[in-house]
């Protein structure tokens, strides 16, 4: 299940991220190799100019996993208590009428996710230039 979320998330985080990186100004990795940075200090340099869209590219993905039913049920079976996450539980409450529960949990998913999305809405805001 986990190498199928990644099979899912991955080609969206790596072509967002992608795009970021070409939008990143080529003088920050010239100014940073010119001033004797090596190569590797020199990617941390302009994945520090390009942080906020490379967060976005993780939110999309992270986005993109969570949501998703079909793989998680196809790859795991939704077996109790051994494959069954909550969007699975979720979808077989639904079917199953208890409609109470699977709104509940869904509940608990949104709150899971809208808090991730704060905390990384704060690190964002502490991020900006004053």
């Amino acid at each position: 299940m986990i190498i199928g979320q990644i099979v899912l998330g991955l080609p969206l985080l790596l072509a967002l991220g992608h795009a970021a990186f070409q939008s990143a100004d080529r003088r920050a990795w010239e100014t940073a190799r010119t001033l004797g940075a090596p190569p590797w200090r020199a990617m941390f340099t302009v994945m520090r100019e390009v942080r906020f869209a490379l967060l976005a590219a993780v939110i999309a993905a992270f986005a993109r996993v969570i949501a998703e039913v079909g793989a998680a049920i196809m790859l795991g079976g939704n077996i109790q208590h051994v494959t069954r996450n909550i969007t699975t539980a979720i979808a077989l409450d639904t079917s199953k009428g208890a409609y109470a529960q699977g709104i509940a949990l869904g509940l608990v998913l949104m709150t899971l996710a809208l808090g991730l999305n704060f905390c990384l809405s704060l690190l964002h805001g502490k991020g900006e230039m004053r």
